[in-house]
Order: C-alpha cells, then sequence, then structure tokens
C-alpha cells in the first residue's frame, strides 16, 4: 500500500503474509491488521502497525 502525505510517498509492506481475519461468522467485520515495514524510495525507513476496517464491503459495492 502507497501512502502521500504531501510531496512524500510512504511505501507500506505487510512483515506475514495472511493477516487479514474473516470475522463475518461473528462480528460481522471482515479487517486486516498486522506489523508493517515502512519505506521511501526504497529505503527502509521504520516499521509501524496497521488496521483496516470497511474495505471489503466497499470492494464488493462496485462489482455486479
Amino acid at each position: 500500500m502507497k501512502v502521500r502525505t504531501g510531496p512524500l510517498t510512504w511505501q507500506f509492506d505487510p512483515l506475514m503474509d495472511d493477516q487479514e481475519l474473516d470475522s463475518r461468522q461473528s462480528t460481522g467485520a471482515v479487517y486486516w491488521e498486522g506489523a508493517e515495514r515502512v519505506s521511501r524510495e526504497g529505503v527502509e525507513m521504520g516499521r509501524a502497525y496497521l488496521e483496516l476496517t470497511g474495505y471489503a464491503d466497499a470492494q464488493r459495492a462496485g462489482q455486479h
């Protein structure tokens, strides 16, 4: 995933695969959370923890 803040573009890459959780059977939510490597222009700048929610329904809504 890329995030732009003003003139800077940050690259976020997961440190581990399969960090998406599908809990539609219990809470009704699909979300992604996990450790990330943060880089800019190919240089690692640090680490982060990222959580994304609400994206699963948004993707399906545009599909016919």
